[in-house]
């Protein structure tokens, strides 16, 4: 590692070292306990309707989840995993999606940030959902919706195709020009909660850590260990920062394309802007599946037809692999606790970070294609 590598090293240790992602998550999770919006209010759909029908003067015949319908459901998803995400169902032409987003913060803004990214892909000829309307920005009892098409096709099942085309497309979108405005917000977090953990892919680190303190005082004695070694996990996490930068989305892997292989768009860019371009790219490969090597490698090889990585983010991948299961392990562990038991160590998400093998597997086999 060159001399300002080993710095910046230094510099993220002695910040790791000060416990600030610590005492970050405690203020957000106080903040978020005063706020009126600390629990999410359900969406009525009857008001919702209305507020669409009257805005853009059209009938709707049907509003509700993608995923509660078998025919618009995610594959591998499940039942509530995209409450907000709804299908509306017009009288008159295609179906529209319509997002609402918490108000717990200046969501409305950020909204309008993402109608004005998605314009930015459209006149950059990338694939990705398109807006619905000329105005598709709106405010219902106070938070942003926003509404764009419906993609035809649906999620496409995983094959080395896929992944190869999902990968160039990574690598064709960290290669477009930031400019500025919305294009260059801070972006590539996975934004699971937008009033406080907005931004750039660290704000997954601190989003996990304000999910462990959630429960803190909850946390069985025969939970202790796990939890003080998940906080340990979290404070010691690469953060990504340092590293090259480019225009990014905040959760891109098999879920987030729609359509059929070799049209596929990308959808779901609340998360999107300029940061750190390797964790978007090292989800990818996580979620490719460390077991199947052919995936693997087709997913580095699509994204080396656009980008080639540096030395730093090549040495830095096995770190920065660990970021999302670290998220979703923390994520698993506040769940467990708030039901009163302890995820087993060597269990899902927990167990995957736990063994640190796997990132250092998934790296070594990714960096072979990935380097040519």
């Amino acid at each position: 590692m060159t001399k300002e590598g080993s710095f910046k090293r230094a510099v993220r240790e002695r910040a790791q070292a000060t416990g600030l992602r610590y005492t970050e998550a405690r203020a957000a999770l106080e903040e978020g306990r005063r706020s009126p919006f600390a629990q999410t209010r359900p969406v009525e759909f009857a008001e919702l309707r209305a507020h669409l029908e009257a805005r853009y003067g059209v009938g709707i015949t049907s509003i509700a989840p993608i995923d509660d319908d078998p025919e618009t459901r995610p594959a591998g998803s499940w039942i509530g995993h995209y409450p907000w995400t709804l299908v509306v169902k017009r009288e008159v032409g295609s179906p529209w999606i319509a997002r609402v987003f918490s108000s717990a913060a200046d969501t409305v803004g950020r909204v309008e940030g993402d109608a004005e990214i998605l314009r930015f892909l459209a006149a950059h000829d990338f694939p990705a959902e398109k807006l619905a309307h000329d105005e598709p920005v709106s405010v219902f009892e106070g938070r942003g919706v926003i509404v764009t098409e419906y993609l035809e096709g649906g999620r496409p099942a995983q094959s080395p195709a896929v992944l190869h085309e999902l990968a160039s497309l990574l690598g064709r979108l960290h290669t477009l020009p930031v400019a500025g405005g919305a294009v260059a917000r801070d972006g590539g977090a996975e934004e699971h909660d937008g009033a406080f953990f907005v931004g750039r892919p660290k704000q997954d680190l601190a989003a996990a850590m304000s999910f462990l303190v959630s429960v803190e005082d909850a946390v069985p004695p025969e939970g202790r260990e796990t939890f003080e070694w998940l906080r340990d996990q979290v404070e010691q996490a690469d953060n990504a920062e340092g590293l090259p930068e480019a225009f990014t989305h905040g959760n891109y892997h098999g879920w987030a394309a729609v359509g059929r292989p070799g049209d596929l768009s990308i959808v779901g860019w609340a998360g999107s802007g300029r940061g750190p371009r390797l964790p978007a790219l090292a989800w990818l490969l996580t979620t490719a599946g460390e077991g199947d090597e052919e995936n693997l490698d087709a997913a580095a090889r699509g994204y080396r037809e656009h980008v080639q990585l540096t030395d730093d983010e090549l040495e830095r991948l096995p770190d920065v692999l660990a970021m999302r299961p670290l998220w979703l392990a923390c994520l698993d562990f506040r769940e467990a606790a708030r039901k009163g038991s302890t995820p087993a160590k060597d269990a899902g998400w927990i167990g995957w970070v736990a063994n640190p093998e796997h990132a250092q597997r998934l790296a070594a086999r990714a960096t072979k294609s990935l380097r040519g």
